[in-house]
């Protein structure tokens, strides 16, 4: 059986299409008293702003209702994927291929650490592997040795 988060990604997915926008998160888990059904998402082209969030928010909140997603009560919330988003998919690796990122590394980089601020290069589908300029250095790390990847944002 499909997970909720999978069921609400399907059933989400070609209503936020037609919005011009894509899913780029789901999340489901309770905060304080209340559970979150959390979709993150952005345009298609362009930068997404509140309007898009807000009519995502309102087509997912009736289309939910009508087919009875959750049988409990829940807090719908859809958000950008901000200035600092997670990078996860080769999709994401691919569309921001030439910009800064934060890495969390599980092993120290030489004696940099575990994080380290670095030049996206690409990704190699065929090696599983993304490729990093870093101190005029080029490295290759499989996505399981890293942590956590950001966008890294400069004042």
């Amino acid at each position: 059986m499909a997970s909720l988060i999978d069921r609400a990604r399907e059933a989400a997915e070609p209503l936020i299409e037609q919005c011009g926008c894509e899913i780029v998160d789901v999340e489901y888990k309770k905060e304080g008293a209340e559970f979150v059904l959390r979709f993150y998402v952005e345009r298609i082209e362009g930068n997404i702003d509140i309007e898009d969030c807000v009519a995502v928010n309102k087509l997912l909140s009736r289309h939910f209702d009508e087919i009875g997603l959750l049988e409990t009560n829940y807090v719908l919330e859809v958000s950008s994927p901000g200035v600092e988003r997670v990078l996860k998919s080769p999709k994401d690796y691919a569309r921001f291929s030439g910009s800064q990122v934060d890495l969390s590394l599980y092993k120290a980089h030489g004696s940099d650490g575990k994080k380290i601020t670095c030049e996206l290069l690409g990704y190699d589908e065929e090696e599983s592997q993304l490729e990093f300029s870093y101190k005029d250095e080029k490295f290759k790390l499989k996505p399981e040795e890293i942590a956590k990847m950001n966008l890294h944002f400069t004042f």
